[in-house]
This record gives C-alpha cells, sequence and structure tokens, in this order.
C-alpha cells in the first residue's frame, strides 16, 4: 500500500488539520483501516474540521499501475450528484423562481400525461428530493445490452414511460429509494429556470465554488486521469443521469464543495445550505423506508440527505451513499461541529461498502470528540 501525504487547498488558506483537533497518526490510522477493510484498489478521502482540511490517497489509479492516485484523479461521485441537484431545488425555490411543493407535472414536456397519483395527491417537486413519490428505484425494463452505467435512460425515454405506465404511485406515504425520481427533478429543474441542467449545475454549485473538474461530459484529458479498478465503465458523457448519478469530479474539487458546506463562503451559502439539511420526513411518519439503511438505521430524510444517529439518543449526523460504473463512494457530515468525511474508492473483486461507511462514520464521530 502507498499512501501520499495531505494536500493542503488554497482555496481560502486554511491550515492542515491540527494535532490540537486530532492527531495526525490517529487519522491515518483510521484512513488506512478503511481502505485496507473495503479492500478497494484505490482511494481518495477528504476530511474536514473546524482546524482545517486534509486529503488521503492510497492504492493505484489503476490495477497494476503503481501510481497512486491524486487530487487531480477524475473519479464518478455516482449518487452524490443527488446532493448538488437538491442544491440547485433550494437554490431555486429560496430565489421564489419554483415552490417546492410544486408538482412534477407542471414542467412535464408538452403533451406529457400525468402521473398516476392515488387519492388525488400530485407528485411534487419534494417528494422527488425525499424519494417518496413512489417512482421505483430504476426505469422498469431492460437496460440495452453492453450499455455504459449513466446513459440509460435518456429524458425521452423516461418521460415516455411515465405517459404509458399503468402504474399508480402515492406520493408523501413511504420512502423508496430512487435514481429514476432525480432525474426527473433535474428534468423540471431545467424547464422551470429555462436553460440545461448542466447551466443550472455550473451557476449553483460548481462555478461559485471554482470545482473545474466536475462535469457531465469530461474531456479526453480528463477522461485520461480517470480512476479505474475492476469493470470500470467507460468514460464517456453521463448527462442521461441528469439529477441521479451522473457527475464527475475530483477530490480537489470535492475539498472545494465540503468546504463550503460546513463554513460557507457568504450570507447567501448559508441560507441554502440550511434548506438543503432541512430534514422533511421523520422515518417515524412513513409506513416504510427502502433502499437507505445501508450505512445504518436512516432516522430521518432531507433533500437528498438523510440523517443518521449512531445511539438511539445522540444528535444525529447526516450521509449520503453512492456508487456505479466501477466506483463506491460515500460522505458524512455534521455541519453544526463542522466536519465532513469524504471517500471515494475504485472496486476491486472483493471490495466492500459498510466497510468503507461503518469507517467513515467513525472518523467523523472521532472528529466531533476531538
Amino acid at each position: 500500500m502507498r499512501t501520499k501525504g495531505f494536500i493542503c487547498l488554497a482555496l481560502a488558506a486554511l491550515p492542515a488539520l491540527s494535532q490540537a483537533a486530532m492527531p495526525i497518526a490517529q487519522l491515518n490510522q483510521q484512513a488506512e483501516k478503511i481502505f485496507k477493510d473495503s479492500q478497494a484498489v484505490g482511494m481518495v478521502m477528504v476530511v474536514i474540521d473546524k482546524q482545517g482540511s486534509l486529503q488521503r490517497f492510497y492504492g493505484e489509479t489503476r490495477p497494476g499501475s503503481r501510481q497512486t492516485p491524486d487530487a487531480n484523479s477524475l473519479l464518478r461521485i455516482a449518487s452524490l450528484s443527488k446532493l448538488m441537484t437538491s442544491e440547485v431545488l433550494a437554490s431555486m425555490a429560496l430565489d421564489q423562481r419554483l415552490k417546492l411543493d410544486d408538482p412534477l407535472q407542471k414542467f412535464a414536456p408538452a403533451g406529457a400525461r400525468p402521473a398516476k397519483a392515488l387519492g388525488g395527491q400530485p407528485i411534487t417537486l419534494l417528494h422527488l428530493a425525499t424519494h417518496t413519490s413512489g417512482f421505483p428505484r430504476e426505469l422498469p425494463g431492460v437496460k440495452p445490452r453492453d450499455t455504459p452505467v449513466f446513459v440509460w435512460p435518456d429524458r425521452q425515454q423516461r418521460w415516455r414511460w411515465l405517459s404509458k405506465t399503468k402504474a399508480r404511485f402515492a406520493p408523501g406515504q413511504s420512502a423508496q429509494y430512487s435514481n429514476l425520481a432525480y432525474d426527473y427533478l433535474a428534468d423540471a429543474l431545467a424547464v422551470a429556470a429555462g436553460k440545461p441542467y448542466p447551466a443550472l449545475l455550473r451557476d449553483t454549485v460548481t462555478g461559485p465554488l471554482a470545482m473545474r473538474d466536475t462535469t457531465f461530459s469530461p474531456s479526453p484529458a480528463q477522461c485520461a486521469r480517470l480512476l479505474r479498478g475492476v469493470e470500470t465503465s467507460p468514460c464517456v458523457n453521463t448527462s442521461a443521469a441528469i439529477g441521479s448519478g451522473g457527475v464527475y469530479s475530483t477530490a480537489a474539487d470535492m475539498q472545494r464543495w465540503l468546504q463550503d458546506l460546513v463554513r460557507p463562503q457568504n450570507e447567501q451559502r448559508k441560507r441554502l445550505y440550511q434548506q438543503t439539511f432541512q430534514m422533511r420526513y421523520q422515518r417515524a411518519e412513513l409506513r416504510s423506508l427502502a433502499g437507505m439503511d445501508v450505512p445504518g438505521k436512516a432516522d430521518a430524510l432531507g433533500l437528498g440527505w438523510v440523517a443518521l444517529r449512531d445511539q438511539p439518543n445522540a444528535r444525529p449526523f447526516l450521509q449520503k451513499t453512492a456508487g456505479g460504473g466501477g466506483f463506491f463512494s460515500y460522505v458524512a457530515i455534521d455541519p453544526q461541529q463542522q466536519t465532513a468525511v469524504w471517500v471515494a474508492l475504485t472496486r476491486g473483486k472483493q471490495t466492500r461498502y459498510q466497510a468503507m461507511s461503518d469507517g467513515v462514520n467513525q472518523l467523523l464521530l472521532a472528529l466531533n470528540r476531538a
């Protein structure tokens, strides 16, 4: 195993994590344990606390390369894309360009039939963002053979299915994790704004934070930096998964994003994050909750974020799982403590997701105690 030392970015001239916050040797030990236990090919990590921020890199850029990943290695953040979609939603709601309780049908393509909801309650943007729309996890049907991840279904295919399906949905009653819902959400945001969703993401998230490598359509030069594990999907345009999982990024860009989440650069962004961190459904309010308990039993659902408690009476922190195309990823954050830990892995033959998520949760709680 090869390890690179931390890199402290110059975004806000932040110092590295001080030994007063958490001894570096202890942090290194926990980070190395996450990598070893997960059995990944490569791993990148960003850690944030009140004292500053750092990165760690382990393993190889691809099997047998003998090169360690670095801050500019390209990777898929997969379903962490949903958190950025939620930021766009919250920003547009704060600017009064839409309402969270606007029905999806308001933004449907011309001629599209409304989704069939039980009891006459419309499926709203809030339902989409909290996985309470009733939509399935993926579009029903068989994905074309040899289709790369995050390129099917496209916008036309998913709206055609919604117009033709005979399924009936019961929004707001149960939670079921849904990639499909987030792609409809991004479609709706683009219609509401009158511009393509990638431009919205740039205006709201990646532009203000100078996240220059965060994209749906990487260039050949960026693709040459893509980390690879076992059975990694090809580096292609993934804008079909526009709201659910199509974003590529780097550790450098993710550090900028995480730093702003816990220490917003201005009052406007502080208000934005207050909206995105707000929990909208308590688990006890829902008839059932499926697909969101991998890193621990979900306590409540927000706009993409899921609240989790390590003990029944403990204060919750926020987390989000992700995976696809040869990558696993996980982020845990405690806005009150100004702490965050994010890890992305390239998958090996026996890579274990829960070893990663458990390790990240333990590290976040250790940072909070330091």
